[in-house]
């Protein structure tokens, strides 16, 4: 489950998430280092949709939220992007 955990709260420390990690609004985009992205993996379907809405997208882009934090990727790194696109503004609610 994302958005729980030692993970999530350490991520939260560090990036915005103005959606609670339900993928509706990029603003927890980072750039996962080249030599780390094997092990974290590509991002599916629907944050690739969402990751194409961020500011700057990258090759290796992911969302922060879906980035399951687990020993194997102790020592980590990863790039915080110079601005956030908050897509979850623009979502209209009835």
């Amino acid at each position: 489950e994302f958005g729980v955990g030692q993970g999530a709260a350490l991520l939260r420390e560090h990036l915005e998430c103005a959606c609670s990690g339900v993928m509706a609004c990029s603003t927890c985009h980072v750039y996962i280092h080249p030599e780390w992205f094997g092990r974290v993996g590509e991002a599916g379907e629907a944050e690739t949709d969402m990751i194409e809405l961020a500011h700057e997208p990258g090759e290796t882009s992911r969302l922060g939220c879906q980035v399951k934090l687990s020993p194997t990727l102790e020592g980590m790194h990863i790039s915080i992007p110079s601005g956030a696109n908050n897509m979850f503004d623009s979502i209209p609610f009835a």
